[in-house]
């Protein structure tokens, strides 16, 4: 009976597995499953693990990195640049190349008193050429750099050449002690002007000077900046106004043209 049942159990086992010419056939859950199909599903699956870990490790780099910033920054920053210097060399350019048509009605006559409490006009300076600049003492940057400029413009002429004369558009501020101390730090041939409020306005309104008083501090009348142009104006001997020159302008240039008309005036 032993022997007859082990028999039985061996054809049992045999329809349950029989072999096909691509592998072992098995059952699985009621169904056939070969031995190639139990290969190739774990290939699979060895293959979808690496293609995530292909996956998150680019998901971890990203496609932009600290380098690629840093190299768009670099360049970005390159061409910006470029482009000012370019653009500042444009302006110089057309800033020297400026000429003027016929003869602005500019200049007239006025009274201011100096840094040493001398009365001045305008009549004080014929016989000379001379470039006034309206600015104010407490000017933060702007007119310090004016004056700088036209201290370089001063020495490549040579002295007494030009008459520097700086006039005040703050004479609340500006009064005959504060010129005398703004007067140490710029070219010793410079002279300081200011005066009444209405000599001031005469003075600015025959050369068409534009100045405003911008509050900075509602609550102090003394803390303010004053808005206004920034041009030099170029004066003959006779008094008459010749030209001016803006802020673009290099010192360079305007020697140039002062001594062209200093040429032509001989």
């Amino acid at each position: 009976m032993l022997a007859r049942g082990l028999e039985r159990l061996g054809e049992i086992s045999r329809s349950h597995l029989r072999r096909s010419p691509s592998g072992f056939w098995g059952r699985s859950n009621g169904g056939l499953i070969s031995s190639r199909s139990r290969s190739f599903c774990t290939k699979s699956k060895e293959t979808a693990k690496e293609a995530l870990r292909g996956k998150e490790a680019g998901a971890n780099k990203g496609p932009v990195t600290f380098i690629s910033l840093g190299l768009l920054g670099l360049t970005g920053g390159g061409i910006l640049f470029y482009y000012n210097l370019e653009k500042e060399k444009r302006s110089e350019r057309v800033a020297s190349k400026v000429t003027t048509v016929g003869k602005a009605e500019l200049g007239g006559p006025w009274v201011l008193v100096d840094q040493d409490g001398i009365p001045r006009t305008d009549a004080s300076y014929r016989g000379q050429y001379t470039l006034l600049y309206f600015g104010f003492s407490y000017c933060p940057d702007i007119c310090p750099s004016e004056l700088v400029k036209i201290g370089k413009v001063l020495d490549k002429l040579g002295p007494g050449k030009v008459k520097p004369l700086f006039i005040s558009v703050d004479p609340t501020r500006d009064t005959v002690g504060q010129l005398k101390f703004y007067s140490k730090d710029f070219h010793k041939d410079f002279t300081y002007l200011t005066g009444t409020k209405e000599q001031v306005q005469a003075a600015s309104k025959a050369y068409r000077v534009y100045y405003s008083k911008a509050n900075e501090n509602e609550n102090d009348e003394e803390d303010y900046l004053v808005d206004h142009s920034i041009v030099f104006y170029l004066v003959n001997p006779q008094g008459d106004f010749l030209d001016f020159f803006t802020q673009r302008m290099k010192a360079d240039d305007i020697v140039e043209k002062i001594r062209q008309y200093m040429k032509d005036d001989k």
